[in-house]
């Protein structure tokens, strides 16, 4: 159990590593095609459109790091004044409705992805199903993190619920 939680922990690290780069690449990147457009009046289509890909990514990656962080929207006005006990089977059925969410995100944005995948991209002359691709793929990874979310639900003590 001990090696898993290591593992785990290892993963989410690289998770939380590929988020903080592709959004350390957009920000440079923005920054830069700022200064170029405005300074030097230079502007490249494919950069544009590798920036606009890059916020579509780090948007859809980081729904996985909002549910295991707990940053996810919730109104806990009710939930606050509920029993720990109870608390758990709440959390668990919050869990089962985002994943039932989650899994709906995936299969639209896969059928979504492969109807319109087909045609290439303005700037950078790529198949859009790579741009659309990320939808159902930070899906799963997202429907992997509830289901992670909601077995340490389940077996996590009551006082955690406190």
């Amino acid at each position: 159990m001990k090696n898993l939680k290591k593992l785990g922990q290892l993963l989410e690290k690289i998770y939380m590593g590929v988020g903080a780069v592709a959004m350390g690449l957009l920000a440079f990147l923005v920054i830069f095609t700022v200064i170029m457009r405005y300074c030097f009046a230079l502007s490249w289509k494919s950069v544009s459109e590798f920036n606009v890909m890059l916020f579509t990514f780090t948007t859809f990656w980081a729904m996985g790091l909002n549910v295991l962080k707990g940053e996810h929207v919730s109104i806990t006005l009710l939930y606050d004044k509920i029993k720990p006990s109870v608390k758990r089977w709440i959390a668990v059925l919050n869990y089962i409705v985002m994943l039932v969410v989650d899994v709906l995100f995936i299969k639209y944005g896969w059928a979504y992805a492969v109807k319109m995948g087909k045609q290439l991209s303005m700037g950078m002359e790529i198949p859009m199903k790579y741009m659309y691709g990320v939808m159902p793929v930070c899906g799963v990874i997202c429907a992997v993190c509830i289901v992670i979310k909601a077995i340490e639900a389940v077996v996590a003590p009551a006082s955690a619920f406190e």
